[in-house]
């Protein structure tokens, strides 16, 4: 890559006038005025130097070799040194990118070149809501921005099928009159469960003896009692079924699926193991850790009933994913917040218990709230957001306000509800807004699905379009078209930054920026009707540009449409 090229020779530069032990790196300027490239050195350096930062910057140009693929290079106040790619150079990867397609630069997390992302989450017997759908977009986008860089990603997907939510859900359906027999479609199925949840956590905290009843429920099922476990059984088919069609939906699926029901025994086997071994301890009953020593949190791993808890259950699980594929360099957690406590005391725990196999091999990636008016969603409140409902809204909006037909019209609604969540930081708490998410004037998926459409369009208006650049005028493109070639050719570049970041929303809000770049120029500038050398340029961006917007969205696990 041109930006490796760059930093050597600024490394060698260093060497040069014998300034040592410096970090060297390279930014894009947020304003494509300032070149493609862009180096704070100089201010770094001025300490150490004892120097002024213009004085160091104009010492480093001096001494920077000549290379062929930068045409200029300037020095801007207060100590910034700037780099154009030269126009030939961006061309030929123009060029490449149309003839052989795209080409990302390498990014592992270890030697092995494998990692698994853990994401989805969902528990049985509760709705998928959009909490959940946030999570499988940020999970299925990072596997595949990951993927793009050469890496084996495994997809595992943790599901809660025991616990005291199942209980309560459970509890509900035994005191309702309702005949589970008769209900007739999946639907009905999980609107009833979703119902009788709500029923019997309103119970169990109302009410002593319900909840007495609920945790007696619990206990049947963990010890998984003949008298309940087919109840138990038949209910859970329905949430994986549901959870099945989900997944198709949002265009995901997993390599394999880890329940709580497998590794609740095997959790408790190794929390009594670690008990004797003094890396847990007695308290009060329960089985702890006293994160205090690290600087941790204190976190119960066996409760006062005898149960493994979520932390104990998370051993056996760790235990499962490091050998059920081979060795992984890194398993990346896809949670909210809430659990950056449990994270730090269970990799702890699990790095007390074989420092070479877990020890910073374990990441958690968490992902803020989707947020309602009334607050962040509550099964118990009863203002949950069903995932489907909502496409369902936004799809009936995009069939309100377009002729497009049904299909395209649903590929649209997951489309704007996943971008809407992936162009923010995952640290970033979503409002949603169904019109925001569906608008084609600003950035949405709609408007990037609105371009690449718009660059389909005009190559199929040209009967014949060159990807080839021997008898373009290199030296005679105008600032718009510059503006989008210099982009394109950053886009391998921006793949390998989000992997690294592991932040899909660095390569939503690049194809925005492409996307704006592209119908400026587009607006400005004719296309077909121009003379023959130009007109084939400009082809040649168009195509350029509609495969980057549609490759992009890939990774972002968005499909794209031909006709809006």
């Amino acid at each position: 890559m041109i930006k490796d090229k760059i930093l050597k020779n600024l490394k060698e530069v260093l060497n040069k006038l014998n300034i040592k032990d410096v970090d060297v790196s390279l930014e894009k300027p947020a304003n494509s005025d300032f070149g493609d490239y862009s180096t704070s050195l100089p201010l770094k350096l001025t300490k150490q130097l004892k120097k002024s930062p213009m004085i160091i910057a104009d010492e480093i140009v001096k001494n920077f070799p000549k290379n062929e693929n930068i045409q200029k290079i300037e020095i801007v106040k207060p100590g910034f040194i700037n780099f154009w790619i030269s126009t030939v150079q961006s061309i030929n990867r123009l060029t490449e990118i149309l003839e052989k397609g795209f080409t990302f630069p390498e990014y592992h997390l270890g030697k092995n070149k494998k990692v698994m992302v853990e994401f989805a989450h969902p528990n049985t017997h509760k709705l998928f809501h959009i909490g959940h759908l946030r999570n499988i977009s940020t999970g299925e986008s990072v596997v595949r921005i990951l993927e793009a860089v050469g890496n084996k990603v495994i997809r595992s997907n943790y599901e809660g099928d025991v616990g005291l939510h199942i209980a309560k859900c459970l509890f509900g359906i035994k005191n309702s009159k309702t005949d589970i027999k008769k209900l007739k479609t999946l639907q009905e199925e999980i609107e009833f469960i979703g119902k009788m949840y709500s029923t019997g956590t309103k119970a169990y905290e109302d009410d002593e003896k319900s909840k007495q009843e609920i945790i007696k429920i619990n206990k049947m099922i963990y010890d998984r009692d003949p008298k309940i476990m087919p109840l138990w059984t038949e209910t859970r088919q329905w949430s994986l079924e549901y959870f099945d069609q989900n997944y198709k939906r949002f265009y995901s699926h997993f390599d394999r699926l880890y329940f709580e029901s497998e590794i609740h025994e095997s959790g408790l086997e190794i929390s009594k193991e670690i008990l004797k071994k003094g890396i847990l301890e007695n308290s009060q009953g329960a089985v702890v850790f006293n994160g205090k020593k690290y600087g941790l949190d204190i976190r119960v791993f066996i409760n006062s009933l005898g149960y493994p808890t979520y932390e104990g259950k998370e051993l056996a699980l760790a235990e499962k994913e490091f050998s059920d594929f081979g060795e992984l360099d890194k398993i990346i957690h896809t949670v909210t917040p809430e659990q950056t406590s449990f994270f730090k005391v269970t990799f702890k725990v699990e790095e007390l218990i074989d420092e070479k196999k877990y020890k910073n091999k374990q990441y958690h990636l968490a992902y803020e709230w989707v947020k309602l008016k009334a607050g962040k969603m509550s099964s118990r409140e009863g203002n949950i957001i069903e995932a489907n409902w909502l496409i369902d809204e936004v799809k009936k909006k995009i069939l309100e306000k377009s002729k497009c037909d049904e299909e395209t019209a649903e590929t649209l609604a997951v489309a704007s509800v996943k971008y809407s969540f992936l162009k923010n930081g995952t640290q970033t708490i979503i409002h949603f807004d169904i019109d925001e998410s569906i608008a084609v004037d600003g950035n949405s998926a709609p408007y990037l699905i609105y371009t690449y459409v718009r660059c389909q369009s005009v190559l199929k208006k040209a009967k014949n379009y060159l990807t080839r650049t021997y008898d373009i005028d290199k030296s005679n493109l105008n600032f718009d078209e510059l503006n989008v070639l210099r982009l394109i050719n950053q886009f391998p570049e921006i793949v390998q930054k989000a992997a690294i970041q592991l932040s899909p929303n660095i390569i939503a809000n690049y194809l925005y920026e492409l996307a704006q770049k592209y119908n400026y120029f587009y607006q400005k500038n004719k296309i077909l009707e121009s003379k023959e050398k130009i007109k084939q340029f400009r082809l040649m961006l168009t195509q350029a540009t509609g495969k980057v917007i549609k490759e992009g969205l890939y990774l972002l696990g968005i499909k794209t449409v031909e006709q809006m």
